[in-house]
């Protein structure tokens, strides 16, 4: 029987070229729209290469320092006295201090040579390379007494390493130059994508290799954020939220607000400003929502346009009740003609998808960035974020059963009809 239906909805697709043409471009777009949204997400909360403890990972960015008297209040970035707290909390498994270098203009050349390129450099410590898995492709992490020393060490990645020095292989010890200061190399790692913006640079370098690295002007303000790897974060939040209250209740003069930090990565992904009033559940609605739309407006034209075929399809219809034919039968028929047509525009949306990413390296995938501190630079694509078969198969499920369903409000209502004024149809 199944056979039977394929082969008359392969018949019928050649002899209504156009309609099937229509049929087969609307779902390739749906589902090549659907898809690029859902990847926007995907990328954003999945794990990641290097960022494979998304999961585990939390996240504390942001700080507020009010004045008592009313005079002044300062919001930024937090400040190391305060982080280095964090290592005291119940729950806190692995802690890492960074320090952001994304709005200074870094250069990275080799000493005696004018072949600078741009960088973009992140202050880290040891815990760093811990919490995130990159993939040495040579040398290692410089060690916690390089780090607590303060030696200029870095870390680079195999395209910054290509650049300078033409090989990413056994170059381990020689040294380069960045802002005129010269640094050994420690490792070299397997560059990751702008679009993992926590754990992405091109160079990484103890930031206590800068002078000055500890300077703030305001208590438990300053340059840095914490990355917490842990498997309880609301016993982590509670053990932050009392070291808070216990500061506050020990002086007069300031009060310090993190909000609800330490925040999962998820909440981080969704709504990256700690300090937003619209919270994770306004965005999770507004996204879901426009998800909805672009599902169900071309699910809706194709039911119009089914509605209008079946219509033409009454006297054939007829003839077939007339001939024994049940309900349910016309019903199946109709089912297997649309599910060929979807299969098709399904396979020819997903191939659309990736020549989209492709073409556009990445860019699309910022439509909907609105992260509070990306990296300026360019977004890549690497192969687990183009080849995600748990969202192309979900989006191609959503897209099928959409379709089906717009096809088989239509047919049911024309199959109800009586066998007679079916027949009377031209």
């Amino acid at each position: 029987m199944i056979q039977t239906y394929f082969r008359q909805a392969w018949r019928l697709l050649r002899q209504n070229k156009l309609f099937s043409a229509i049929y087969i471009a609307g779902t390739a777009l749906t589902i090549a729209t659907t898809t690029i949204f859902a990847v926007i997400y995907y990328v954003k909360i999945e794990p990641i290469y290097p960022e494979s403890n998304r999961h585990r990972t939390a996240y504390l960015s942001r700080a507020q320092m009010d004045n008592r008297d009313g005079k002044w209040a300062s919001v930024g970035s937090v400040g190391l006295d305060l982080l280095y707290k964090l290592r005291d909390v119940e729950g806190v498994e692995k802690l890492s201090v960074i320090k952001e270098h994304r709005w200074r203009n870094d250069y990275v050349g080799l000493p005696g040579k004018d072949n600078d390129v741009r960088a973009y450099v992140k202050g880290v410590d040891p815990q760093f390379f811990e919490i995130y898995d990159f993939d040495f492709k040579d040398g290692r992490p410089f060690s916690a007494a390089e780090f607590e020393s303060g030696v200029h060490a870095a870390v680079i990645t195999d395209d910054l390493a290509m650049r300078l020095f033409g090989t990413d292989r056994d170059i381990t010890g020689r040294e380069l130059q960045l802002n005129y200061d010269t640094y050994r190399v420690a490792g070299v790692v397997r560059g990751g994508s702008s679009l993992t913006s926590w754990s992405f640079a091109t160079l990484y370098m103890p930031y206590t290799s800068v002078s000055g690295y500890d300077r703030q002007s305001t208590p438990n303000m300053g340059q840095f954020k914490g990355i917490i790897l842990t498997d309880d974060l609301d016993l982590v939040q509670r053990g932050v939220a009392e070291m808070t209250r216990r500061f506050n209740s020990s002086q007069d003069e300031f009060d310090l607000e993190l909000w609800q930090q330490p925040t999962s990565h998820t909440a981080m992904a969704l709504c990256p400003d700690p300090t937003s009033s619209s919270g994770i559940g306004g965005v999770i609605f507004s996204r879901g929502l426009i998800l909805l739309i672009l599902l169900l407006v071309p699910a809706l034209n194709l039911s119009g346009m089914i509605s209008g075929r079946m219509e033409t399809r009454g006297a054939e219809l007829g003839v077939r009740r007339s001939f024994g034919a049940t309900r349910r039968h016309l019903l199946g028929q109709v089912v297997w003609e649309n599910m060929v047509l979807t299969l098709i525009g399904g396979v020819l949306g997903l191939l659309l998808t990736w020549l989209l990413l492709w073409l556009t390296s990445g860019s699309l995938l910022t439509l909907v960035d609105d992260r509070f501190d990306a990296p300026a630079a360019d977004p890549t694509l690497t192969p687990d974020m183009l080849f995600a078969p748990a969202v192309f198969g979900i989006m191609l499920v959503l897209t099928i059963v959409l379709n089906l369903l717009s096809a088989i409000v239509p047919a049911w209502i024309t199959s109800r009809r009586r066998i007679v004024k079916s027949l009377k149809e031209k």
